[in-house]
């Protein structure tokens, strides 16, 4: 029997202990075992990808012969060349400076990749949606972070102008929030932006339209799940990653699960 590659998007949002008066306390992953996690996963066989290239391997792998042949130069033969089939993506959603002040020196000491999804109309700002909720002030991501991100090869997705929720305010708002979100990232970091992630997970079949309209490759939820054959490429289920994840416990269900057709 041959086995089947697993694929697996791990989300998170910010990286360092959560303050005590933290609202959302959840979005918040200490460094250390964010650490371990990620040695974890290495330790059990994973290559870690970005969105692109999970998306690149899982067309290779699931194409017919003449499609998966066209498609090997585009892939990094140490990508393709996992013997255990296993593959984890991170994502970080809204774009916390935590990723880069905290975050970037676990994964360039692990070697890892990642994609950070961006609200692009706050890139140097703090974290104006949460505020309004009663969270803490954060520091976004600056454009020269960004770019330094992007230069060691994290990549970066888009998610949204503002941060809405977007099934929640009109199709033709939906749509500026969407496509800007795009547009803006690419003309500030001169790179193309290929997924997207929709704020809270809120997303419908008009909204994911709005998504592939506007030129994505795929868009990311928040509903638990690993990418599987004949996935929804703009409904990509995740593995959300908190401050009170008992990760290993689940670890046997969720990581070590051997699938084989």
């Amino acid at each position: 029997m041959i086995k089947k590659p697993k694929f697996i998007i791990l989300l998170y949002h910010k990286i360092g202990k959560y303050p005590e008066n933290a609202k959302f306390p959840g979005l918040y992953v200490a460094e250390e075992n964010f650490d371990r996690q990620i040695k974890y996963l290495k330790n059990v066989g994973y290559s870690f990808l970005s969105l692109s290239e999970l998306k690149n391997i899982y067309d290779y792998y699931y194409a017919d012969e003449n499609k998966k042949n066209g498609r090997l130069n585009d892939i990094s033969e140490t990508l393709i060349i996992n013997n255990n089939n296993k593959y984890a993506a991170i994502t970080f959603d809204d774009g916390s400076k935590s990723v880069y002040s905290s975050g970037f020196k676990i994964m360039r000491d692990n070697g890892v990749n990642a994609t950070v999804f961006m609200v692009s109309g706050l890139a140097g700002g703090v974290n104006e949606w949460d505020i309004k909720n009663g969270e803490n002030k954060d520091e976004m991501l600056s454009v020269s972070e960004l770019k330094e991100l992007t230069e060691y090869g994290i990549e970066i997705g888009a998610h949204t102008v503002t941060h809405p929720h977007l099934t929640q305010i009109p199709l033709e708002k939906a749509f500026d929030e969407i496509s800007d979100s795009k547009k803006k990232l690419e003309e500030l970091l001169d790179i193309k932006i290929n997924f997207f992630a929709y704020p809270y997970g809120d997303y419908n079949d008009d909204v994911k339209s709005i998504a592939i309209k506007a030129g994505f490759e795929g868009a990311c939820i928040t509903k638990t799940g690993i990418v599987k054959n004949g996935a929804d490429f703009f409904a990509l289920k995740r593995v959300a990653i908190r401050h009170n994840t008992d990760f290993f416990k689940f670890k046997r269900k969720i990581f070590k699960v051997r699938l084989f057709y």
